[in-house]
């Protein structure tokens, strides 16, 4: 004998009516909301606002996890940061991107990159966690 899975039925029903809803057109769905008596103008407004709470609610609960992971995490505040020589950083630099397909980068003028461009990179890197620096200490 095996238990009828009710669940699973009312799942199969709310597909089909659901179907059923999206593939009548709104001038069906508009004459047979005032075949039952219904007030179409009020269902709208009804339905509006309930969508605007949807939206609010989503976005408030956005806000809300966004302000948790910006708690979770402390601000570093590095000391002095000693860096490699630079032509050893510029090589943990290559060697990040070469390793890391995701990590991108635009250069200004896609020209000559200075010290100080190459340092804040390296910086950057360090901070996203794709370089270790005590990997590379003398």
């Amino acid at each position: 004998m095996t238990t009828p899975n009710h669940r699973a039925e009312l799942a199969a029903l709310r597909v089909i009516a659901l179907e059923d809803i999206l593939n009548t057109s709104d001038a069906d769905l508009r004459k047979e909301a005032v075949e039952d008596g219904e007030d179409v103008a009020a269902i709208a407004v009804n339905l509006k606002s309930a969508m605007r709470d949807a939206a609010a609610a989503a976005l408030r609960q956005r806000l809300s996890e966004a302000k948790a992971r910006m708690t979770v995490r402390p601000v570093p505040n590095p000391g002095p940061q000693v860096r490699p020589p630079l032509e050893r950083l510029k090589q943990l630099i290559q060697e990040a991107f070469s390793s890391d397909r995701s990590l991108g980068l635009a250069f200004r003028d896609g020209k000559r990159q200075s010290d100080a461009d190459w340092e804040s990179l390296y910086d950057d890197l360090v901070a996203l966690g794709k370089i270790d620096p005590a990997s590379h200490e003398d």
